[in-house]
């Protein structure tokens, strides 16, 4: 249950920091606009919700599975 909690923990500082970027590249207003960016960030956070969801209801492999996606998508995450 210890690394449960461990990963909840990473996985609640990974949306943190994300929200933050995400925040950053808006209050920059970059020319051309970095949509690709944002766009992953905001896939990142869904995912990262998705991930908590299923930890939180139990569902372990689904969760797992999440976490996979996160890892596919450049999130590291401690095992």
């Amino acid at each position: 249950m210890e690394d449960i909690s461990l990963i909840v923990m990473q996985l609640k500082n990974n949306q943190t920091q994300t929200d933050r970027k995400i925040n950053q590249l808006i209050d920059q207003n970059l020319d051309p606009f970095p949509f690709e960016r944002l766009d992953k960030g905001k896939r990142l956070i869904e995912l990262i919700q998705k991930a908590l969801q299923s930890i939180e209801s139990e569902k372990l492999i689904e969760a797992g599975m999440h976490i996979k996606e996160l890892e596919m998508e450049g999130l590291k995450i401690e095992l």
